[in-house]
């Protein structure tokens, strides 16, 4: 079982919407969703995920139930959420962590000892992952770099690359989302194809398919 995290406030909480397209893209069948559209369980096989996304109200339920993060991704949170304690050890005990370092207080999730492979991604030239570059018409398009290597759930590598992509959106945060999705992707061994499809995904229609089920 592979279990998997988001913690954002933005307003669409795109990532967790993105994360089951770009699986389902690849294979994995939705087999459970709640009502409140924060967790679903997808199987390919005999892989069975389960991608939860956390709201700041759920943080001291998730702790209670005891899950252990093989994943867990951040991209924006509100300032008081970063004082959480027990948010703080969700992300200790994860195996992965996907960090926004461009948030200035991204350290505060962090502890002394951290045992869990932390990568950083943002515009921030030292992050693992970031974008060279970036134009904004019609729609982004922007180059992702791998900076490093980085080592995936089975521990086959990911060598240092540049990905190019376009993003059907104007809005510059979206960026973020699509990135840790990526990043998320590539670590549970997301094929080839499957990425390529993605990197001309349209980050809205994500918002009409979730519109429709309404």
């Amino acid at each position: 079982m592979i279990i998997i995290g988001i913690v954002e406030n933005s307003k669409d909480r795109i990532t967790f919407k993105l994360l089951k397209e770009i699986f389902t893209m690849s294979g994995y069948k939705i087999y459970y969703e709640n009502k409140l559209e924060s967790m679903a369980v997808l199987n390919k096989g005999n892989t069975n995920m389960i991608i939860i996304d956390i709201k700041s109200n759920l943080i001291s339920s998730i702790e209670n139930i005891g899950f252990h993060f093989n994943i867990l991704i951040h991209t924006f949170l509100n300032p008081r959420d970063y004082e959480n304690s027990k948010l703080k050890k969700l992300f200790s005990e994860s195996e992965y962590i996907i960090i926004n370092c461009d948030e200035e207080r991204w350290t505060y999730l962090l502890n002394d000892n951290i045992k869990p492979i932390v990568i950083t991604y943002g515009f921030n030239n030292k992050a693992t992952i970031n974008p060279s570059s970036y134009n904004i018409h019609d729609l982004i398009e922007t180059n992702i770099c791998f900076q490093r290597e980085i080592k995936r759930i089975d521990n086959t590598m990911i060598e240092p690359f540049e990905l190019p992509i376009k993003i059907y959106s104007r809005e510059k945060l979206d960026i973020y989302s699509v990135i840790s999705t990526i990043t998320c992707g590539l670590l549970l061994g997301v094929d080839k194809f499957s990425i390529n499809t993605f990197m001309n995904f349209n980050t809205h229609m994500v918002e009409e398919k979730s519109n429709c089920k309404k």
